[in-house]
């Protein structure tokens, strides 16, 4: 299977779309997945078009991707137009970079218990796509929805949300590392998901076990207890040319899902979560090695001193290549190597 980078991977290096194209054919990798919008200096056809070509000189092929496109989303962004346009818009930009997807999410994990229920929330996703199904099936171009943000939809909602759409438009960017920090366990979003994922985020996850239930930190392929392999073989079934596209994560302190605290949000959350889907995750947990990863560790906010934010970029990259060396090592992907 063909190995890529996510650029979010390489979020803090300050790079714009040409540079993170650069990088990764020092790496020899075989696709750049351009997740947000906001990678692309323009989406002009002339910029996009240069982009393109000088991927390809490269050995290179894009995936594009934007935000929300889900109106009633916090992380929603209204001033870049409706939900539908900027799904159209990432539709043309698609078509001009050879794009076989656009990459796109609901929301986060908080719109499953903000203001606006989380029923609406899926209603005016599978209307927003609706909305643009037509022009995904006349460009060519499968609009790929991903379980996002620790997590906003869990596999068996996502599924629900593609079947009730259509895959002939809409598919799945199967993200590994989100699915840990809602109660899923990620093979099992990727079995319940497999059919129609069309792009992926790669990763790995530490899962141990606490008295109030689990901890849970993304790490560097290889330093977690998720089974990469079965989920690897889990898609290989579906025979589909998919990159796998390495979104590495860290340096983030771990979260608690404290399920066994009657006084916690979780279950408010994640009310409809299957038990026998829980016990699988419960499970994983039952295998993770105590303790946080050793780490340079910023918040979300990055508040530390000139230093430490050094350390952390410099720990982004050294995280990122490591995973490369165990995709290819351990689990034998990337086409150049």
């Amino acid at each position: 299977m063909r190995l890529g980078i996510d650029s979010y991977s390489v979020r803090e290096q300050g790079w714009d779309a040409f540079q993170i194209i650069d990088y990764a054919a020092t790496l020899n990798l075989d696709n750049v997945h351009f997740s947000e919008r906001g990678n692309f200096a323009s989406l002009d056809r002339s910029y996009l078009t240069k982009l393109r070509d000088y991927a390809a000189e490269r050995g290179l092929t894009i995936e594009v991707g934007m935000g929300s496109f889900e109106r009633f989303a916090q992380s929603f962004k209204p001033e870049l137009g409706s939900g539908e346009q900027q799904l159209s818009d990432m539709l043309d930009a698609a078509v001009v970079v050879g794009s076989p997807v656009v990459r796109c999410f609901l929301g986060m994990e908080v719109d499953r218990h903000g203001s606006v229920p989380l029923s609406q929330h899926i209603d005016e996703a599978v209307r927003t796509l609706r909305a643009v199904a037509s022009k995904a099936k006349d460009c060519g171009v499968k609009v790929a929805v991903e379980n996002h943000g620790g997590v906003d939809l869990l596999a068996r909602e996502l599924r629900e949300i593609v079947e009730t759409v259509g895959f002939d438009a809409v598919g799945v960017c199967l993200d590994t590392g989100n699915p840990a920090y809602g109660g899923e366990d990620p093979v099992v979003s990727a079995s319940l998901l497999a059919p129609y994922v069309v792009t992926s985020h790669f990763r790995d996850t530490r899962v141990w076990c606490v008295p109030q239930g689990a901890m849970v930190q993304w790490s560097p392929l290889g330093w977690g207890n998720v089974d990469l392999e079965k989920i690897l073989g889990t898609l290989e079934m579906q025979h589909r040319d998919i990159p796998i596209d390495l979104e590495i994560i860290t340096g983030r302190p771990p979260k608690l899902l404290a399920y066994f605290d009657d006084a916690s949000v979780f279950w408010n959350i994640y009310p409809t979560m299957l038990a026998k889907d829980f016990a699988h995750f419960v499970r994983l947990a039952e295998t993770g090695k105590p303790g946080p990863i050793e780490q340079v560790t910023l918040d979300w906010s990055n508040q530390g001193d000139d230093t430490t934010r050094q350390r952390f970029r410099e720990q982004q990259l050294a995280h990122f290549q490591a995973s490369v060396q165990y995709a290819r090592k351990t689990l034998g992907l990337g086409g150049r190597r």
